[in-house]
């Protein structure tokens, strides 16, 4: 029985199919790197995105409940800018420092005739409602567990910005390196005291925050920063 040669028909060799597989192994290598740093340019861009937002959604709050400050159409006393000392009780226990903010407004009753909450806004002569008694500031954690210490003016360490009303500071934006407020009477910086609380007309807010993973963004990109005043209407 004869046997037949096949012409033209030969397989791959076995340094064939290794150099293949160097081959493939460095695109596959290739295509993993591509989408491995798309991943973290896609991480670093939603972090710096989520930080634009919590800065511009405290700053909208700030300003809006400062220009509020001392709103007092009943015209009674102690109503504004307070030192933790001035209010009797007080409902938080901090004053109006470089460090926080605090200060009262009268702008809700909050209950109708049959002492239900109305949801209507009236003044009553008092800033013991709820919202009207309102502090900002920042402690020594990252707004998990319990609240630490108020971080002082000018300290760049981590922490949580905070707002409370009464019931307990509650945690508004972590992450916050600065917190810094400064007050003016008459376009001249003063420093908050008893007696001069109610000639605070404008107030300057400086906040600085940084991403939650700052190795995941380039270094100049890591904070972000406001820098804001607001003039006070009711002094």
């Amino acid at each position: 029985m004869e046997m037949r040669k096949t012409s033209g028909q030969q397989g791959f060799t076995l340094v064939e199919l290794l150099i293949s597989l160097v081959i493939f192994g460095a695109v596959l290598a290739g295509v993993v790197g591509m989408f491995t740093t798309t991943g973290h340019h896609h991480t670093a861009q939603e972090m710096m995105v989520d930080l634009t937002q919590d800065l511009r959604a405290v700053k909208q709050l700030m300003v809006q409940e400062l220009r509020e400050a001392g709103c007092n159409p009943e015209k009674k006393g102690g109503i504004g800018f307070q030192m933790a000392d001035t209010i009797q009780p007080a409902k938080v226990a901090h004053d109006t420092a470089g460090n926080s903010i605090h200060f009262t407004r009268d702008i809700d009753n909050d209950i109708d005739a049959e002492g239900e909450p109305d949801g209507i806004l009236e003044p009553d002569g008092d800033a013991d409602d709820p919202n009207e008694e309102i502090a900002y500031y920042r402690t020594r954690d990252n707004c998990t567990g319990t609240a630490g210490a108020l971080v002082p003016a000018g300290d760049n360490t981590r922490g949580c910005l905070r707002r409370d009303t009464g019931g307990g500071g509650m945690p508004m934006m972590p992450n916050v390196t600065e917190f810094e407020v400064t007050y003016f009477s008459e376009g001249a910086q003063i420093v908050p005291a008893n007696n001069n609380l109610s000639r605070i007309d404008q107030v300057r807010v400086q906040i600085e925050a940084e991403v939650p993973i700052p190795e995941k963004v380039s270094p100049g990109a890591r904070t972000q920063g406001l820098d804001f005043r607001v003039w006070i209407r009711n002094t």
